[in-house]
């Protein structure tokens, strides 16, 4: 009987530690990449476009909770000048959705009614041609 319980803890033991390389190992931050196709409108300059760009910086992404970070970046040196991306920062992959409708109901609130959204959106718009991808990456995290 002795010998049996020895041995169903050192079972115990190896099982236990088993289970260690079935643990889903820690995952990193989720990325959402967007790549927009930019426009050169004669309406518009690139000091609107940074000022419009502001705007939805500090009144959507900065208040949104579920965003860790967000930059919006545009091309500076390399053969094609009409890269403009956005790299939205989130903490896992639920956090999407969340993070989208939480964006939307912050930009309605920025822009309360819909003729200030639409000016907006129609001077912001101008400077994309629509042509856009989307991806999500994760972060790639190591064990320390």
């Amino acid at each position: 009987m002795k010998s049996l319980i020895v041995i169903f803890f050192l079972l115990t033991l190896v099982l236990a530690e088993g289970n260690k390389l079935y643990a889903q190992t820690p995952q990193g931050n989720v990325m959402i990449i967007t790549n927009l196709e930019r426009a050169f409108p004669e309406n518009g300059s690139m000091a609107e476009f940074d000022s419009l760009t502001h705007q939805y910086q500090t009144k959507v992404w900065d208040k949104n909770p579920y965003v860790i970070s967000h930059r919006t970046v545009r091309h500076w040196w390399g053969h094609d000048n009409r890269d403009i991306i956005e790299i939205t920062e989130v903490k896992t992959w639920e956090d999407i959705p969340k993070a989208m409708a939480k964006s939307n109901e912050l930009f309605m609130e920025a822009w309360s009614t819909k003729e200030a959204r639409d000016k907006f959106n129609k001077a912001y718009d101008k400077f994309f041609t629509g042509k856009h991808s989307d991806e999500i990456y994760q972060e790639v995290t190591f064990k320390k």
